[in-house]
């Protein structure tokens, strides 16, 4: 777990973000927070923010910019039984070309099972959540989050990470445009955003947003993230996960599941056979995949020279 004044040193108001001086108090807001089990509690209840951006009527419709991250990287696909649950491959080699002490922060962590992985390759890990017990037992075996708060209303400062990490997570958020700017804020310029979010799996655990690959660029977009890649999430497909994620009664019939993607497969495969000498379209795989796809991912990093989206914002605390 990190260290506490070494955490206290990143963090701001998440109110008003002015630095804070103690996890309990922020002396120009006035706000009060709390601690949780020796986990300090960051989520500024009565506070609200006003979010604006610009939206181009260019945006409306799919373009060329669209297309040309549109792709798979050259790895993808589970990173296997001996890494943590829903790492992908393409987001392991991003954390392999890292340096030896950069930052990563890991939104919704969960029971911080990713802190062992990253630790173990000299990365200073920051885990948060909105709770503490969301996740099962075995997995609040990992340690838990090192901070509690809202990731609408992130407490840190600008430019404080390499890496922000959001597996299975930005589905659940309520407002993601306010978050992904957020992210934003609090990444060093070149720095990543890596993630992948519900596409075509049941609405689960009071989920808000399921997004198709254009959904993820319009919200990486919108925050003027560069984008290198989104793909549908490799070997999980929509079938699958409506019976794995169902109930009871569904989940024993996830082989069903395989079977129809195995069969929607071929049906596209057959359609090429006949096709092919008329027409051929490099991306007609990615697509085929991305219209069943369970889960939809990214890579995204802040742009070099620092620049991000501005948007309008105000924030309002009050507190009783």
């Amino acid at each position: 777990m990190i260290d506490r004044s070494a955490l206290l040193s990143l963090l701001v108001c998440p109110a008003c973000r002015a630095p804070l001086e103690s996890f309990t108090h922020c002396s120009h807001c006035k706000a009060d927070y709390s601690e949780s089990d020796g986990t300090p509690v960051l989520i500024p209840t009565t506070a609200s923010r006003k979010l604006s951006f610009d939206f181009p009527q260019s945006r409306s419709t799919n373009g060329e910019q669209f297309t040309d991250c549109f792709s798979y990287p050259p790895r993808c696909g589970a990173a296997g039984s001996d890494k943590p649950y829903h790492l992908d491959l393409a987001h392991l080699d991003i954390f392999d070309r890292l340096p030896s002490g950069a930052s990563i922060l890991e939104i919704g962590c969960g029971g911080g099972q990713m802190r062992s992985f990253l630790e173990s390759k000299q990365f200073r890990y920051l885990g948060i959540d909105i709770s503490k017990t969301r996740v099962d037992q075995r997995l609040q075996l990992h340690g838990g989050p090192d901070l509690l708060c809202d990731c609408h209303f992130l407490p840190f400062n600008q430019h404080t990470f390499d890496i922000v990490y959001s597996a299975g997570v930005t589905e659940h958020l309520a407002c993601p445009y306010l978050v992904v700017q957020e992210v934003a804020r609090v990444l060093k310029p070149g720095g990543y955003y890596l993630g992948n979010v519900s596409f075509l799996e049941p609405w689960h655990d009071d989920s808000f947003f399921h997004m198709s690959p254009l959904g993820v660029f319009e919200l990486l977009t919108q925050a003027d993230f560069e984008i290198i890649h989104i793909w549908p999430g490799k070997g999980y497909s929509g079938f699958r996960a409506i019976l794995n994620m169902g109930n009871k009664a569904t989940r024993p019939l996830t082989f069903l599941g395989d079977l129809m993607y195995f069969i929607y497969n071929s049906g596209n495969r057959l359609r090429n056979l006949v096709k092919r000498r008329i027409h051929h379209n490099s991306q007609r795989g990615i697509l085929d995949a991305a219209r069943v796809a369970g889960a939809t991912d990214w890579i995204a990093r802040r742009r070099l020279d620092g620049s991000c989206f501005a948007p309008s914002t105000e924030s309002i605390p009050g507190h009783a």
